[in-house]
């Protein structure tokens, strides 16, 4: 193995993110270490994705769909094919920076319980982002739908980020989560080949908290840690983070998680509240940041 190359592949999926995905991949090839594969998985892009690609990154692994086939299908695609111990899966619009890798591969190596790990994300400003959480319960799935910033100010709302201290500068032990972000999801594959790939019942969202789930279930842990950040712009696909299309998807797949694995008694009470309020809940989201 190339001293420089680490035993990871790199997957991204693109849709229509030509720009976002040059800077994915600049970013990515100057890393400190470099992953030894790298695959492009495109989702039948019209924008000149493909052609950019093929003019620009010859090295990259292209894997072109003819159909848009969803996020978990696609980069389930390049997994199968994968070769290596770690796979990392990005986002089209994240830009990683030059040690997130290699901080990365180093904890997995010295933690061989860890099956999924995710990376400090930031916004493009440079402002700490979610790097995951917990699975879905009636009080915080509420309190998604209702956040209380939508009653606030910016001011007032910056200010309270600032108290609650969240998103929160993770340690560099690492911070036990349920799920982490499919963003920059980084997984050891000894672990998805027993706990399966991303289930691709979804189409957009919810696949990394499925997996998750089985991962735990399977008794691996998952963890993010500390590393050189991620920039994530954050819903590259869509006009904005508030598109109701977006909003509805996410929505969508949220249903569908907690239909396939929670008992009827503790899904139901998620289900309906969704159901009596998710659009209300879309409608405020679009007409202003909560």
């Amino acid at each position: 193995m190339n001293n420089n190359k680490l035993p990871v592949t790199a997957i991204i999926v693109s849709f229509n993110t030509l720009e976002l995905t040059r800077r994915a991949l600049e970013a990515l090839y100057r890393s400190s270490k470099l992953p030894e594969e790298v695959f492009l998985v495109d989702n039948n892009s019209a924008d000149g994705s493909v052609e950019m690609l093929k003019n620009n990154f010859p090295q990259v692994k292209l894997i072109i769909n003819k159909q848009n086939v969803g996020f978990a299908k696609a980069n389930n695609q390049a997994i199968k094919m994968s070769s290596q111990a770690f796979v990392w899966l990005l986002n089209s619009d994240t830009e990683t920076g030059v040690r997130s890798l290699e901080n990365l591969f180093e904890f997995m190596i010295q933690n061989d319980r860890v099956g999924a790990l995710g990376p400090t994300l930031v916004y493009p400003d440079k402002s700490l982002q979610s790097v995951g959480g917990f699975f879905p319960t009636f009080f915080n799935v509420f309190g998604y739908l209702f956040s209380i910033g939508f009653f606030l100010s910016e001011g007032l709302k910056k200010k309270m980020k600032r108290i609650a201290l969240y998103p929160q500068k993770l340690p560099k032990c690492g911070l036990p989560l349920d799920y982490v972000t499919g963003a920059a999801c980084f997984l050891r594959k000894e672990a998805l080949e027993k706990a399966g790939l991303l289930g691709e019942d979804y189409f957009m969202y919810f696949e990394e908290t499925d997996l998750c789930w089985r991962l735990k279930k399977q008794g691996w842990e998952i963890m993010a840690i500390d590393t050189d950040p991620v920039i994530h712009v954050y819903g590259g696909s869509f006009v904005s983070k508030r598109d109701p299309k977006r909003l509805l998807v996410f929505l969508g797949s949220l249903n569908k998680f907690v239909a396939k694995n929670y008992s009827w008694n503790r899904a139901f009470p998620i289900l309906l509240l969704v159901s009596l309020f998710g659009k209300i809940s879309v409608y405020l989201k679009s007409i202003r940041s909560l």
